[in-house]
């Protein structure tokens, strides 16, 4: 789900003014007030694709996934053969049905295969949207652990690891206590997947209700 410490400094330019032959001597300026050199902040980096891949939370919800998937590749193989079927079945009987006949079944399975794709569709929206559900409930507690460990460590910044380009300090990464800590507070996600077809249900419903009309003021009879 890493960075590289930068290094701040100040350089102060001191200006000295010196005294030409024949000219009084001019006062020196009073020096600069320097303030707090700044401090380069503690860094640390969190590799969150491992914390998924190997956390106990993130492993379970890659289970069920796993199961999920399996029982809608089922659901598509059957379909796929269906529609196989009736496809040899309407080539078998085109030689003897009327052409109004075979007209009206090869609607009819297209019909069928429209209905087929809609599903498939709605049934990959339904895994996604359950994916990534369970996701963010991981990294909604992976975000909390973390700032929990930046607060104990004095840790100034907590980057993303694939955002580093290099890396001197091995021990700058934290990704193993994170791992540690979310295995204890969250060691499984139920994955919900939504009954297909809902997700877009609910992507087409306003975000809010349309605003009441304004009647207008009656007006007064001179």
């Amino acid at each position: 789900m890493r960075s590289f410490k930068s290094f701040l400094g100040l350089t102060l330019l001191g200006v000295v003014a010196v005294a030409s032959p024949g000219f009084a001597q001019t006062p020196a300026a009073a020096p600069a007030v320097v303030g707090p050199a700044l401090v380069a902040p503690t860094v640390a980096v969190v590799d969150m694709q491992r914390v998924l891949r190997e956390s106990a939370a993130g492993r379970s919800i890659q289970s069920q996934l796993d199961a999920e998937s399996r029982k809608f590749r089922d659901q598509v193989t059957r379909l796929e053969d269906d529609l196989k079927n009736g496809e040899n079945e309407l080539r078998r009987q085109r030689s003897v049905l009327s052409p109004d006949a075979v007209n009206e079944q090869a609607q009819a399975l297209q019909r069928k295969q429209a209905d087929a794709q809609r599903m498939v569709q709605e049934r990959q929206e339904a895994l996604q949207k359950g994916q990534n559900d369970a996701v963010n409930v991981v990294g909604d507690n992976m975000r909390d652990i973390v700032q929990q460990l930046a607060g104990e460590r004095r840790i100034g910044m907590v980057l993303r690891k694939e955002l580093v380009i290099t890396m001197s300090d091995k021990n700058m990464d934290i990704t193993d206590d994170v791992i540690q800590r979310l295995n204890t507070k969250l060691p499984s996600v139920t994955v919900t997947i939504p009954a297909p077809g809902a997700t877009a249900a609910a992507a087409a419903q306003p975000d809010s209700a349309p605003a009441p009309a304004v009647p207008e003021k009656a007006t007064k009879k001179k």
